[in-house]
């Protein structure tokens, strides 16, 4: 079977539109006190744990960071999984230190 350009179209739009759509959702997030969570692209699935020493980490490019309970939100993720809106900060001095801010943290199946 040969496919024609709107086979081909058919493929491809599903896998462009997810990640704008599957983002949707983060927008309308706002931090207990009023700040918008999501800045169009820094929000997004992160890795998580929990222990009684530490509280909540969420894990963001291979670095665990500690999640202060005031940007924790009361709501669940689409997904049941875990979810982080941050900013990056990276460093001259060291180069390969970066620093993340959580702005909003949307722990998996948490209601």
């Amino acid at each position: 079977m040969r496919l024609n350009p709107v086979h081909i179209s058919l493929l491809i739009i599903p896998f462009v539109a997810s990640p704008a759509m599957a983002h949707d959702w983060y927008s309308g997030l706002q931090t207990p006190s009023g700040v918008s969570c999501c800045n169009d692209g820094d929000c997004q699935r992160v890795g998580h744990r929990y222990s009684a020493e530490t509280g909540h980490e969420v894990e963001i490019e291979d670095q665990w960071v500690r999640v202060d309970p005031g940007v924790i939100l009361p709501l669940s993720s689409p997904d049941g999984l875990t979810h982080a809106c941050f900013s990056r900060y990276r460093w001259i001095d060291p180069p390969s230190k970066t620093f993340i801010n959580l702005r909003c943290v949307i722990l998996g199946g948490m209601a």
